[in-house]
């Protein structure tokens, strides 16, 4: 009976040694965090991020525009024969004279003295707003309104200013912006009529001013 109890301790002793020498991992819940062996704390929380985007706008647009019409070909029209009587005296009647509404059609032709000139993409805008939108508006200052020949009483009278984008055309428009990436800029163009009825000179004209404004909505 001695030697089975020697035996039972000399095993039990073996066990002991046999799972003291094992690797131990313990991990602790300490304070809703967890702690392992080598007293390392591990916890897992998310983080809100909030960015707050400026409100501001850049307006790109032509210090100057130069228009140059196309030349017109010069033409010579016969507006065929004329008959007349003179007398002694040196007094014509009887001729057919020439009306103006029966002249023949040269190569261009107006149908009266005001041009409406359309020029695309002379502005863009880009930048953040309120509501991703953009007020552009246009408008000729005082004495803006008249080109005028140097020397000459040789005028142009520029009027009825509009800015398009688009399908959108007016004194001002609303457009959509979408960032501040050249790439995505929002550009729009320009309509004014110019009135050629006081207008006698060649050569060009100066004097005429508009101003474009971009507002942030």
């Amino acid at each position: 009976m001695k030697t089975i109890s020697n035996l039972k301790s000399v095993l039990l002793c073996s066990a002991l040694l046999l799972a003291s020498s094992l690797p131990v991992h313990a991990v602790v819940d300490v304070e809703g965090g967890l702690e392992n062996e080598g007293g390392a704390r591990v916890k897992s929380k998310p983080v809100d991020v909030k960015v707050t985007v400026p409100e501001f706008i850049i307006l790109h647009y032509h210090s100057s525009l130069g228009l140059t019409f196309d030349t017109p070909t010069t033409e010579a029209l016969d507006e065929g024969s004329n008959k007349m009587n003179v007398t002694w005296n040196g007094v014509v009647y009887g001729n057919d004279e020439i009306e103006t509404g029966d002249l023949r059609g040269a190569n261009l032709e107006l149908d009266n003295d005001i041009v409406t000139v359309s020029i695309p993409n002379v502005w863009a805008v880009r930048g953040f707003a309120p509501n991703g939108k953009a007020n552009v508006s246009i408008a000729i200052p005082q004495g803006g309104d008249k080109l005028t020949r140097d020397g000459t009483d040789s005028v142009i009278e520029m009027s009825n200013m509009k800015v398009t984008e688009g399908k959108s055309s007016g004194s001002e428009i609303d457009v959509e912006l979408k960032g501040i990436a050249k790439k995505r800029a929002t550009r729009g163009g320009v309509a004014m009529d110019l009135d050629f009825i006081r207008t006698s000179h060649s050569g060009q004209h100066t004097g005429g001013l508009y101003e474009i404004t971009a507002t942030t909505i």
